[in-house]
């Protein structure tokens, strides 16, 4: 390692410090790093006059005497980034600082829009916000979250939205001169919990996204497992049986046909005869105790169960997180699926539902839009935890 790649090296370790243990001191950040005072100086002036930190006072003096040691934490006043969740029927924004904390949430209706409606909408939020902001350098970043499959930050399918061959990095990058990333929604669900939330201290996870289809986000070794073509996590897609017609002709049946949340609410549409039904219709159905849905939600509930044993049995991750709206409405479907996987597996094992599902995939590109912005791809960062009730 040349010099100067040792000197950038440090100074992304001294960076990763500051983000991760605010506030923190020039002293702390020189023992976590086994760095010499005068070498955690230099790095720590680069990053000062780069504007990335603040000094926030003098910390208590150590024990043995001596000056107090000036703290100092990522500076949130240099800029924000953006994050928004191209949804079917809404449109998540989400504007963090870039320490990492949530400055402002909307969701804007986007229900039946083609995707240059949904373009037009974004870039009228990103003016809103640009004309609140008081930061040094703005907009740092953009990252989408989408409902389809990613491949070198292109969208190689989108099953829910028609795509038209809008290339959204080449707008967006174009339009505001800043770094934009696209990142497969289950995927920021599961960097959610790495970062955020539930995973925190684990080594290996896989939150599985049931919406109107399903998804996982795979971490392996702290580390987001995509594939090599995009393709990982799409057990949605995963083939549950085949169904033989009079012809002899076979029709496979996938996890979601019978499993998202799309289905369930399909199959409750056809068996009652009813159209345009939505999640707050199957919960205002189980609570009546309507027995068709309670046939549906058994064997929906069972279809999850045997998705978690066999991914189990593929991956042996440390747990489970399930980002599912439906199921945080109706948490009595969790232990159902707890109680279905004991079943099959003759054991307990770390099943969670995802807090504050409805933020996870905006967070998440929180999380990826920052490292790419302060050039910590790689680097393993420590966002606060977003309160239940934000």
């Amino acid at each position: 390692m040349t010099r100067n790649q040792l000197h950038d090296q440090n100074l992304k370790f001294v960076l990763q410090q500051v983000f991760n243990n605010h506030p923190t001191s020039r002293i702390e950040i020189s023992h976590r790093l086994h760095l010499n005072k005068s070498t955690v100086s230099s790095l720590y002036n680069t990053l000062m006059a780069k504007g990335y930190l603040k000094e926030l006072g003098y910390g208590d003096a150590s024990t043995a005497g001596g000056c107090k040691p000036t703290l100092v934490a990522i500076n949130q006043d240099y800029g924000y980034t953006l994050t928004f969740d191209l949804g079917y029927r809404h449109l998540h924004a989400l504007a963090t600082t870039l320490n990492g904390k949530v400055w402002k949430y909307d969701r804007v209706q986007t229900r039946d829009q083609s995707i240059h409606e949904m373009v037009t909408q974004i870039k009228k939020y990103i003016g809103n916000v640009q004309a609140e902001d008081e930061s040094a350098h703005g907009l740092l970043g953009i990252c989408f979250s989408i409902h389809g499959i990613i491949c070198d930050n292109q969208i190689q399918t989108s099953p829910f939205i028609n795509m038209e061959d809008v290339d959204l990095v080449k707008i967006f990058s174009t339009a505001y001169h800043v770094p934009v990333v696209l990142e497969n929604e289950a995927n920021l669900s599961a960097i959610y919990e790495r970062d955020f939330n539930g995973a925190r201290e684990l080594n290996s996870t896989v939150t599985i996204s049931i919406h109107r289809g399903i998804g996982a986000g795979i971490i392996l070794h702290r580390s987001l497992f995509r594939g090599e073509h995009g393709d990982a996590g799409e057990i949605g897609q995963t083939v549950t049986r085949l169904e033989i017609d009079g012809e002899g002709q076979a029709t496979p049946v996938r996890a979601e046909d019978i499993s998202s949340e799309d289905a369930i609410i399909h199959q409750v549409e056809e068996q009652k005869g009813l159209h345009d039904l939505g999640r707050e219709d199957i919960v205002r159905l189980y609570r009546q105790h309507d027995t068709d849905l309670a046939v549906i939600l058994q064997r929906f509930t069972i279809a999850i169960s045997s998705l978690l044993y066999n991914t189990m049995r593929t991956l042996d991750p440390d747990a489970f997180f399930i980002n599912s709206p439906l199921i945080e409405e109706l948490p009595e479907l969790l232990e159902q699926i707890r109680a279905g996987y004991r079943r099959l597996a003759h054991q307990d094992f770390p099943i969670e539902l995802t807090t504050n599902a409805r933020l996870a995939t905006v967070l998440g590109g929180c999380s990826v839009i920052t490292h790419q912005v302060l050039g910590l791809n790689g680097y393993a960062l420590k966002f606060e935890r977003i309160p239940e009730k934000f």
